[in-house]
């Protein structure tokens, strides 16, 4: 949360990349009409309003119930699986060599299983509370103190990076990020050897019996997805 991954996507988009985008999903489907809309009616009535997820009102039954959060998951994941599977096969279908699933639960809903490669968007928690509260004093609905439950629920920080193929700070310039994500796409595209020469970009360190980077694209040269 707040670590700059719809930053990260927006500058995939800029480069021609398809993106999906997992949160666009989850709104279409609290939306109204929407196909999360029976099941969240049932399980917190008070949440629905005009056919639709009143989001301050759920983002309020969140702050009192910690455990509605894995529900809502397990009403939510399945569904926006659904959507995952189908850009993938349209990607597929286009013979697009490299597409970006732009994930904030990863691993927790399964969307790596879907991944070639792994790229971890990270930023110090300090900005990344910091930037919460900025945007909250522009208007946005999520508190600090809401953004640190969150946080709390999902996995860890040091998990993530252990699970990467790649991470990415988002902590300087967006000009940084953005030469970042160029030279990874032209790597992923084919000059693979940007991979060893970035070093905005730091690979995790290998793991007994994992693939490097660049085995891992030597041996996915038709279709990449991170």
């Amino acid at each position: 949360m707040a670590a700059g991954k719809t930053t990260v996507a927006r500058a995939f988009q800029r480069l021609g990349v398809p993106v999906f985008n997992a949160d666009a999903v989850v709104r279409k489907l609290q939306g109204r009409g929407g196909a999360a809309i029976p099941a969240l009616q049932q399980l917190r009535p008070s949440v629905i309003s005009n056919g639709c997820v009143d989001r301050a009102a759920l983002r309020a039954e969140l702050a009192k119930d910690p455990g509605l959060l894995k529900k809502l998951e397990a009403i939510l994941h399945p569904l926006v699986r659904k959507e995952r599977q189908l850009f993938l096969r349209q990607c597929r279908a286009r013979g697009v060599p490299l597409c970006v699933l732009d994930v904030p639960l990863l691993w927790e809903s399964g969307a790596a299983a879907s991944c070639d490669l792994v790229l971890v968007v990270e930023a110090a928690l300090p900005t990344r509370l910091a930037r919460v509260k900025h945007r909250h004093l522009l208007g946005g609905r999520m508190t600090v103190a809401l953004a640190r439950q969150l946080m709390a629920c999902q996995m860890s920080d040091e998990e993530r990076r252990a699970r990467a193929d790649l991470i990415l700070s988002t902590e300087g310039r967006p000009a940084g990020v953005q030469r970042q994500v160029r030279r990874l796409a032209w790597a992923l595209r084919g000059g693979r050897s940007a991979l060893r020469q970035d070093r905005d970009c730091s690979s995790r360190r290998r793991a007994p019996g994992r693939r490097t980077i660049m085995e891992e694209l030597g041996a996915h040269d038709a279709h990449h997805t991170f």
